[in-house]
């Protein structure tokens, strides 16, 4: 079977930005999950602060505001 290639222990990783463009935008939230054998096994998120302000429509997608990133 092909999925017998696949490994069994990998992260997956999810950011968020400021925007939709990678040249202009910045990461606002890095989440990364660990999964062994089907299994999450260990988890992390971190907020980032982007020293930008946090357009409306990425606040409506994310839920992310400004005042969730002071001090981040």
């Amino acid at each position: 079977s092909s999925l017998s290639i696949l490994s069994t222990d990998y992260v997956a990783l999810d950011l968020e930005t400021t925007g939709f463009y990678p040249n202009s935008c910045a990461i606002t939230e890095i989440g990364a999950v660990r999964v062994r054998e089907g299994h999450i096994v260990d988890q992390f998120q971190q907020l980032v602060n982007p020293l930008r302000p946090i357009p409306r429509q990425i606040t409506t997608l994310t839920g992310i505001t400004d005042a969730d990133l002071e001090g981040g």
